[in-house]
């Protein structure tokens, strides 16, 4: 139960540890570079002609003098964010499958689910929060603990696990340059309330990307791997696949295929799959870097065994 808080505070640790310096090696390249860097990954699309501005206005002013102490540092994170967030795919994230883009992002999911006979169940949350990048090719997550409540059933009400998240971006490129990625996936949950599992789970995996033109295919394949009472939670292979458009009037329709493999536990030996379709719509410019984007759409079985189904889900997500 010790094991994600340390493994993740280890690793929060090192991305810090990295941040500093090299927010002041990419200050020294030549403005040039960084300007015509900056243009080419967001030449084609609207996402990216909004992000423009921002990204030039930023380049123009780090040519008059920055403030100094804890202003200055936030400047050269915020700058950074930005240059790392230009030279990725501008992709909306799924909403099932976990994007392998690092982005700076809060995100909060609410999902709603049929439970036992005659309950609905609510999850306000939904393992979602603050996404920041904390260093070059670094970014962390960390989330509230979702609110889970039952309505109509004598399920008691209550808050879950709470949810950490690491990501490390092995490559990327934008949209000219071949809109691709290949992210590290480590997440964690942790008991957090009286609607928490007995024991933290670890989640280690990786992200794919691959787009072309307005279409992309976004992949990831993770474990569940809980630290205690196996037999209980068991453990999972996790796979996701989300198969998005990017479409007129900033929609994106996606369908998602999800799929579980239990390999040990109750469930053991069993695979449940859910198709996904859903719609996003964004990003749209709120003020200076701060965009909105939301997500809509529904978990629907496909397989004989499933532990849940026909499950809602509803997406918010700021990114700046």
């Amino acid at each position: 139960m010790k094991s994600p808080p340390i493994i993740l505070l280890a690793g929060w640790l090192y991305a810090m540890s990295l941040a500093t310096p090299l927010v002041w090696a990419d200050e020294s390249k030549p403005a040039d570079a960084s300007s015509s860097s900056q243009s080419a990954a967001n030449a084609t699309s609207e996402d990216s002609a909004d992000a423009a501005p921002t990204a030039q206005a930023s380049e123009s002013t780090s040519t008059s003098k920055q403030p100094g102490g804890v202003s200055g540092l936030f400047w050269k994170w915020f700058r950074m964010g930005e240059r790392i967030q230009a030279d990725e795919p501008d992709w909306l994230s799924p909403l099932a499958t976990t994007s392998g883009r690092l982005k700076q992002e809060l995100r909060y999911d609410v999902w709603r689910q049929p439970g036992t006979p005659g309950e609905t169940d609510y999850n306000f949350g939904a393992g979602k929060g603050l996404e920041f990048i904390a260093a070059p090719h670094i970014q962390l997550m960390v989330g509230a603990p979702p609110y889970v409540t039952h309505e109509g059933g004598s399920t008691p009400d209550g808050f879950a696990d709470i949810p950490v998240m690491m990501k490390i971006g092995l490559a990327s490129a934008g949209r000219r340059e071949g809109d691709y990625l290949v992210t590290l996936l480590l997440s964690a949950t942790v008991p957090g309330g009286s609607s928490s599992m007995r024991d933290a789970v670890i989640s280690p995996g990786i992200a794919l990307g691959k787009g072309w033109r307005n279409f992309d295919v976004q992949t990831t394949l993770g474990g569940n791997l809980p630290t205690g009472d196996i037999a209980a939670i068991g453990r999972q292979l996790v796979s996701n696949t989300a198969f998005q458009y990017r479409a007129l009037w900033r929609l994106w329709p996606e369908l998602e295929v999800n799929s579980t493999f239990f390999l040990e536990g109750k469930n053991a030996g069993q695979t449940q799959v859910f198709l996904t379709p859903g719609l996003g719509f964004g990003r749209i410019r709120l003020w200076r870097a701060l965009k909105f984007s939301t997500a809509a759409g529904m978990q629907i079985a496909a397989t004989r065994f499933h532990t849940y189904d026909h499950r809602a889900m509803f997406s918010v997500r700021y990114s700046f």
